[in-house]
């Protein structure tokens, strides 16, 4: 059985992976380092620091619970859904996270690392963006005309950067093949040409 408590696994050396989790867990709903102690949890400041200095895996989970920790928001399936549906119909990580009520860019990134089927949804969700990026792409090559070459080419190479980053953005859910490699900017498979008038 695996020790729930750094009592129980015997700290300072007495660090086990489920311990880390509900430190982080603790960590990402608010509580301070310092409360850590006088939770169940009986973390001591000095054992904090310990593995945080020799377990590079726990320091960079312990980062992002600190970070969605600012500014707790509990995860729940309703309110993951509602995020997952404002990205798929075109809004920006980033505008959906500025939204009321929606969880902060630290808050999403500790969901997604917490909540498989959030990683899946988000997943889904930046997959839905990206084609519609495509249609956009198709929809101004083929509106442009020899005036609106030069314009029409800035805004097919600026949605063909933007699926790119959000290929590299997706995260990995387990059995799902891992995102695309890019080619000169744009998703392999996915070729674009503008034709000269």
């Amino acid at each position: 059985m695996t020790p729930t408590t750094a009592k129980d696994a015997g700290a300072p050396g007495g660090y086990s992976h489920a311990l880390g989790l509900d430190i982080c867990d603790r960590t990402a709903a608010g509580a301070s380092p310092r409360s850590l102690r006088k939770s169940p949890l009986q973390v001591r400041q000095s054992d904090l620091r310990v593995w945080l200095d020799t377990r590079p895996d726990f320091a960079a989970l312990f980062g992002l619970a600190c970070a969605a920790g600012v500014a707790p928001q509990r995860y729940g399936l309703t309110r993951a859904a509602e995020f997952c549906r404002r990205v798929a119909d075109g809004a920006m990580v980033s505008e959906a996270c500025d939204q009321e009520g929606m969880p902060s860019l630290a808050t999403l990134q500790w969901w997604t690392h917490r909540r498989p089927e959030f990683a899946a949804m988000l997943a889904a969700a930046l997959d839905a963006q990206s084609r519609r990026l495509a249609d956009q792409v198709t929809a101004i090559a083929d509106a442009a005309s020899p005036e609106t070459l030069q314009i029409s080419r800035m805004r097919i190479a600026a949605r063909q950067w933007l699926a790119a980053r959000l290929a590299r953005q997706t995260p990995e859910v387990p059995g799902r093949p891992p995102a695309v490699a890019e080619t000169e900017g744009w998703p392999a498979g996915l070729v674009v040409e503008a034709a000269e008038f």
